[in-house]
């Protein structure tokens, strides 16, 4: 990235901060908001902000976790796509732009670490081996289910959250087709999956009798 690069990109990011912190003072720490007199500290910057909120003297951090809806709605964003870790009078809070980056935020979803180039299928660098690797390890625990095997439901909530994550991440920039393989090749139908994940990639439900 040359000098002038660097520059016109730190200008965006104060630019994005002074937006940020604009928003936050008139919506949520105004004398009629959620958080009257707190204090939102702009960490950084991926898909949406990251930050720390600091309250004023004597209300607890839970307030903030109440403060979720409106804080989504001040800064225009979907639902789920606030998370809040609290933790004394403050907390740290993420903004993402989609909710599937939220729900997934502490491993750090492909919406949130795009980097390098794109190749000729729409993918960022470890993009494909992560999302097969996450298919498979969900695949394992789906199938084990199916056969009325022994089941750990917290791995397998957990493997497919971080499955749909990245899939609904993927498909805003991959191309759809890909997805569907890797899914496929992993043993996974469309019912494995929550319907509007499946759908929004473009998988197909199988039609009665077994047949695609």
């Amino acid at each position: 990235m040359t000098e002038h690069e660097q520059r016109r990109r730190r200008a965006q990011l104060d630019q994005r901060d002074t937006d940020v912190q604009e928003i936050w003072g008139r919506e949520i720490a105004s004398p009629s908001g959620p958080l009257p007199g707190a204090v939102l500290e702009v960490l950084e910057h991926a898909d949406g902000w990251v930050g720390h909120v600091q309250l004023v003297t004597g209300r607890p951090a839970s307030d903030i976790d109440k403060a979720t809806a409106a804080i989504e709605d001040a800064f225009d964003l979907l639902v789920g796509s606030v998370v809040v870790d609290s933790g004394g009078s403050g907390a740290e809070i993420w903004a993402y732009e989609r909710p599937s980056a939220a729900r997934h935020h502490r491993r750090r979803p492909m919406s949130v670490r795009m980097r390098g180039q794109l190749d000729d299928d729409g993918f960022f660098d470890g993009d494909r081996a992560d999302l097969e690797d996450w298919a498979a390890k969900y695949a394992r625990v789906w199938k084990a289910m199916r056969e009325g095997g022994t089941v750990d439901m917290e791995r397998f909530t957990r493997r497919l959250a971080r499955l749909e994550a990245g899939l609904t991440d993927a498909a805003h920039y991959a191309r759809h087709e890909v997805l569907v393989s890797i899914v496929e090749k992993a043993g996974l139908p469309y019912e494995s999956l929550s319907e509007d994940v499946a759908s929004g990639i473009g998988m197909k439900p199988r039609r009665p009798g077994g047949q695609g």
